[in-house]
């Protein structure tokens, strides 16, 4: 064999690798994308509701609860709530695996879970009462 032919040889067995490789990465980038629409569709369907306890309405108002979801004051949160006592971004929920976590958001008047202050993160159970100030929450099972 030539010099000229194992050189070409060579030529083609580098293209090849290098579309091997450059096809290689496509592939996983297109299956990360997948995963990750997948998870994203996921994250924004409801797995749960709250429900908020008054004495005054006969309807109970219920909010849907996402995987994460934030209670406060402001607008920015799922679970909005009117009162006086509690922060913009008061507490978060977040649900990992079947339980909910409940997570104080270093409010200025704190977050209590069954009239105990709530000093680290804890698992609520459908049974648990969540006080915001004068705000009472209790989670509901769907």
């Amino acid at each position: 064999m030539s010099g000229e032919i194992i050189l070409l040889i060579l030529r083609v067995f580098g293209a090849l690798m290098l579309f091997c490789f450059v096809g290689g990465i496509s592939w996983l980038i297109y299956r990360d994308m997948q995963i990750t629409a997948v998870s994203l569709a996921q994250q924004s369907q409801p797995i749960g509701s709250i429900q908020l306890i008054t004495e005054e309405k006969s309807e109970p108002t219920l909010f849907n609860l996402l995987p994460v979801t934030t209670i406060g004051r402001s607008a920015t949160n799922l679970v909005i709530i009117e009162d006086e006592f509690a922060s913009n971004e008061h507490a978060l929920l977040i649900r990992r695996g079947e339980q909910w976590w409940l997570e104080d958001l270093n409010s200025r008047n704190g977050t209590l879970l069954n009239d105990v202050v709530l000093g680290e993160t804890a698992v609520v159970t459908p049974s648990d009462i969540i006080t915001i100030g004068n705000t009472h929450l209790k989670i509901k099972n769907d």
